[in-house]
């Protein structure tokens, strides 16, 4: 195999461990909400007066809605991240010999680099919109960066199928 088809599944593996670890983070937001949920609610069972109850119940809406947040974060993310790695994987498996089939496997490439932003974009807002730890998402959004610039090196790299295209 010619030295950039392995460079393409490279990013290949490289967007799989990516979307392993997007996972791996927001399945710890999600388990960390669903833990204060639960601390908050043990909380409103035992407490002693209606001002403390009253808080309580304050707190757990708005924890509720923290939940339903990270959850709906979670899908958007990991539906993205597949579509990262699908747009690759389907890019992966044209080697073009027409003009057609050049467009397809950049327009792959274009959705990838799309959902690298997209991924950047979700993870910057859940940081933001959530009492997360902003630190932990920083090396995640400067990985998801060099992918961002591994792939488009791949598709740039891919003008060297022009000249061997057939117009038919």
């Amino acid at each position: 195999m010619p030295k950039k088809r392995n460079e393409s599944f490279q990013v290949l593996r490289d967007a799989v461990i990516i979307r392993k670890r997007v996972t791996q983070v927001l399945k710890f937001l999600a388990l960390q909400a669903q833990k204060r949920l639960e601390n908050l609610q043990i909380d409103f069972e035992h407490a002693e007066t209606c001002e403390q109850c009253n808080s309580l119940k304050e707190n757990i809406r708005a924890e509720k809605f923290n939940q339903w947040l990270i959850n709906e974060e979670c899908r958007l993310a990991a539906s993205t991240g597949s579509e990262l790695t699908k747009s690759l994987r389907s890019a992966n498996t044209i080697w073009p010999a027409y003009m057609s089939e050049f467009t397809e496997r950049r327009n792959l490439m274009n959705k990838a680099l799309a959902a690298c932003n997209v991924l950047q974009d979700e993870l910057q807002y859940i940081a933001e919109a959530v009492y997360a730890d902003k630190n932990k998402f920083t090396a995640l959004m400067l990985d998801i960066e060099t992918l961002f610039r591994q792939i488009k090196s791949v598709r740039q790299a891919d003008n060297r199928f022009l000249k061997q295209i057939k117009d038919v």
